[in-house]
């Protein structure tokens, strides 16, 4: 009941459309872990960018210096989560290709078995057609 649920909804999938764009989904999966991985680690902001006035306060300086440590980590850690994504992207296209080939392999198994059954099931038969006729 199980397998011939599976094989129904296995009949349905375009595998020529799955296999013909598993190499291009690897491919730019690898590009895009290539492009994330060479980029610069982030880039600290230079204090001469920070405006801060020689009227404003200590306090309010040492504010913005805090805010701009926390702003930079933050940023920091989305950047290590965008490279954990990306070699997480990498690695699932390389598995996608990887199991369309396995299917394709055994979708091709599955055919000539049927084939060579087939044959053997039509030689049998004529062997018995052979034997009453007989």
């Amino acid at each position: 009941m199980i397998a011939r649920t599976i094989l129904k909804v296995a009949s349905q999938i375009p595998w020529d459309k799955v296999i013909e764009l598993a190499p291009s989904v690897a491919e730019r999966a690898g590009t895009l872990w290539k492009s994330i991985k060479s980029k610069n680690k982030r880039q600290s902001v230079d204090e001469s960018m920070v405006y801060t006035s020689y009227s404003t306060e200590l306090s309010e300086s040492e504010m913005l210096k805090a805010r701009l440590e926390r702003l930079e980590e933050r940023v920091g850690s989305l950047e290590e989560q965008l490279q954990a994504s990306a070699g997480l992207l990498k690695t699932l296209a390389e598995q996608n290709s990887s199991l369309v080939q396995r299917i394709e392999l055994h979708r091709i198994r599955l055919i000539r078995l049927s084939l060579l059954f087939a044959g053997v099931g039509t030689v049998l038969a004529g062997m018995i057609v052979y034997l009453f006729i007989r």
